[in-house]
């Protein structure tokens, strides 16, 4: 059954020289696709088949929150957030200072997917404070409740940095490489991956960044 995510000689060859002797024309040897056939009367030429090709599986974004670190009891959900926030304003009401956000993606099927060969997480930076290009972590983490805060926010380890696109910095999609974590998850039958997304530099404003982190996407190549 799957389970809940957590922290977390060869045999030497006979000698070729009699065949090479035999086939050398002009002091080239005989090109390595073709074959003695086991009759021994000529050669058969060994095709190359074509690869299958791969197969990518999307799995979406099941709960997620930001937190304020000024206001350390409160859950956010009406937009991603990390970084160092400096101002409020009637389109951001939302409060100043440090944000960080987490998401859980449901991954309960993961494991009956064909082997993952890469993965990739994307989530889009929908605004930006400046285009100043402040690298975004991703933390591979505890899990969160709907209800997670900044006092309660889960811990974990830094696992993959970004740096965003140079100017236009808005609306562009931040990729990071999960690999590895995702072919552990698959291994062993996690139904979820919890991440934190933060800012890697939380004390400049420039660094501020929105996150459309509703549609977050896990891409799997199998």
């Amino acid at each position: 059954m799957p389970t809940s995510r957590s922290l977390t000689g060869r045999r030497r060859s006979r000698s070729l020289y009699p065949l090479l002797a035999c086939g050398l024309v002009g002091g080239l040897a005989a090109p390595a696709a073709f074959a003695t056939q086991a009759g021994g009367a000529g050669a058969s030429v060994t095709k190359q088949q074509p690869s299958a090709p791969r197969a990518t599986y999307d799995y979406h974004v099941e709960q997620w929150v930001s937190v304020n670190e000024k206001i350390p009891n409160r859950t956010y959900k009406d937009i991603g957030r990390v970084g160092n926030k400096g101002f409020q304003t009637k389109d951001s009401p939302a409060p100043t200072g440090k944000w960080r956000t987490y998401i859980r993606v449901n991954t309960h099927n993961l494991h009956r997917r064909p082997k993952a060969d890469k993965a990739w997480l994307t989530v889009t930076n929908t605004w930006s404070q400046s285009c100043a290009r402040y690298n975004v972590e991703l933390w591979d983490t505890h899990g969160i409740t709907g209800n997670t805060t900044w006092n309660t926010q889960p811990r974990g380890r830094m696992f993959a940095w970004t740096t965003p696109p140079a100017s236009p910095c808005r609306n562009r999609p931040l990729t990071f490489d999960v690999t590895s974590l995702v072919k552990v998850a698959q291994d062993r039958h996690w139904r979820n991956i919890t991440l934190g997304l933060r800012s890697t530099n939380e004390t400049s404003t420039d660094a501020y960044k929105n996150l459309d982190a509703a549609h977050a996407t896990l891409h799997v190549r199998s």
